[in-house]
C-alpha cells in the first residue's frame, strides 16, 4: 500500500480548489458565446467568429488537465473537488436556487449550471480521486476478464447516465426557466441524481479495467468537433431527440461538457497507469526488503528455522539424577611440593600402622 504525503494532499487540495472553478468559469463564457453565435438566426457558421470563446474553453479545458494531473501525487484533490458535486445536484433538484445564483454572480458563469456542466465535471473528478485512492491501496490486477467486460459495461453505465443527466435537466431546470415555475419536481431531481451516480460508477469501473474510459472519451471528442466543424449535419441530429434534451444535449456540448469530459478521461487513464506501475514498484520494494530481512534472520540463527521447520520427537526427555550440589572440593596437597606428585591413596583404603 502506497499512501501520498501530507504535503502532497494539501498541494493537490489547493490546486484543484482554484483552478477547477476557474476552468468552470472559462467553459461557460465561452460557451455562452458558442451558443449565441450558433442559434442565430441566418448564422452563416464561419468559424473566425469563433477564434475567441474557443480559445477560452482550450483554456479552462487544459486546466481541467492541469487538475487531473495532481492525481500523481495524491487523489486528495480530486476527492475534495468532487465534493462540490453535490452543489450542481442541489441547484438540479431545487431550481428555484438558480435565482439566487443570477442575483450574486454574472451570468455568463451561472448559465453552464442550467444545462449540467460542473455537474459533469465535478462528478467525474471525484470519481477518479476515490478510483486512484483505492489503486494505490490495492493495484493488483483484477483479472483479464474483468478488464474485457469493463470495455463494455463503463460506456454503458456512461451513456445512460448521460441520458438520465440530460433529461432531468430538460425536464427539471431548463423547464423552470422557460415557464418560471420554480417547484420542485421529484422526477426530473430524481433523474439527475440517479445520472450523476451511474456517471460515478461508469468511472469506477476503471479500478479493474484500466482502458474502460477511452472509447467514451474518443466518441466525446469526435461528436464535439464535430458539432463546431460540420453542424449542418450534426445539428439535424441532435434535433431528434425528445422535447427539452434537443436543446440540452447540444448546449452541454457547446459549453465544452463534452470536450471536457472527453479530455480528462483520457487523462485519468494516463494518471492510473502512472500510479497503477508505482504502487506495484513500491510494492514489490517493500516485498524484496521484507525477504532479505527475514533471510538475514535466518542466517544469524539457524537453529531457530531448523526448529520451525522440523517439530520436536514426541518422545519423554530422558531423565537424569541431579549433580551434586554444590559440587565436593577436589583435594590437593597444601602446600604443593615442587617437583613431587602426591602419592595416590590405595584402594581399599587400609588400616594405619
Amino acid at each position: 500500500m502506497h499512501r501520498s504525503t501530507l504535503t502532497a494532499r494539501l498541494i493537490t487540495s489547493v490546486i484543484a480548489l482554484v483552478l477547477t472553478p476557474i476552468a468552470l468559469i472559462l467553459l461557460s463564457v465561452g460557451g455562452q458565446t458558442m451558443i449565441l453565435t450558433f442559434f442565430a438566426y441566418a448564422s452563416d457558421g464561419d468559424l473566425a467568429s469563433l477564434t475567441g470563446p474557443l480559445l477560452l474553453q482550450i483554456l479552462g479545458l487544459a486546466l481541467l488537465i492541469l487538475v487531473v494531473l495532481t492525481g500523481v501525487w495524491s487523489s486528495a484533490g480530486l476527492i475534495v473537488i468532487g465534493i462540490f458535486s453535490i452543489v450542481p445536484l442541489i441547484v438540479a433538484v431545487f431550481p428555484v436556487t438558480l435565482s439566487w445564483l443570477y442575483g450574486i454572480a454574472p451570468r455568463e458563469w451561472v448559465d453552464g449550471f442550467v444545462y449540467g456542466l460542473p455537474l459533469v465535471v465535478l462528478a467525474a473528478l471525484g470519481a477518479m480521486g476515490l478510483v486512484l485512492a483505492l489503486v494505490r491501496r490495492d493495484p493488483r490486477p483484477k483479472g483479464a476478464a474483468l478488464g474485457v467486460v469493463g470495455l463494455f459495461v463503463a460506456p454503458l453505465l456512461l451513456a445512460a447516465g448521460a441520458w438520465s443527466i440530460t433529461w432531468g435537466i430538460a425536464e427539471g431546470t431548463l423547464f423552470a426557466l422557460q415557464r418560471f415555475q420554480f417547484d420542485v419536481r421529484p422526477g426530473p431531481g430524481f433523474a439527475v441524481v440517479v445520472g450523476a451516480l451511474l456517471v460515478i460508477a461508469g468511472i469506477t469501473v476503471t479500478r479493474w479495467s484500466r482502458f474502460a474510459l477511452v472509447v467514451p472519451a474518443l466518441v466525446l471528442l469526435v461528436g464535439s468537433i464535430l458539432l463546431v466543424v460540420a453542424r449542418d449535419a450534426v445539428m439535424p441530429a441532435l434535433f431528434e431527440l425528445p422535447r427539452g434534451m434537443n436543446t440540452v444535449a447540444p448546449s452541454l456540448l457547446l459549453y465544452g461538457g463534452g470536450a471536457a469530459a472527453g479530455l480528462i478521461y483520457l487523462t485519468f487513464t494516463a494518471v492510473l497507469l502512472r500510479v497503477v506501475a508505482h504502487a506495484r514498484s513500491a510494492g514489490s520494494a517493500g516485498a524484496n526488503g521484507a525477504n532479505g530481512a527475514s533471510g538475514a534472520n535466518g542466517a544469524t540463527t539457524p537453529d531457530t528455522t531448523v526448529h520451525a521447520q522440523y517439530p520436536h520427537a514426541q518422545y519423554p526427555h530422558a531423565q537424569y539424577p541431579q549433580a551434586q550440589h554444590p559440587p565436593a572440593p577436589m583435594q590437593h596437597p597444601y602446600p604443593p611440593v615442587p617437583g613431587q606428585q602426591p602419592l595416590s591413596a590405595p584402594y581399599p583404603p587400609q588400616p594405619g600402622p
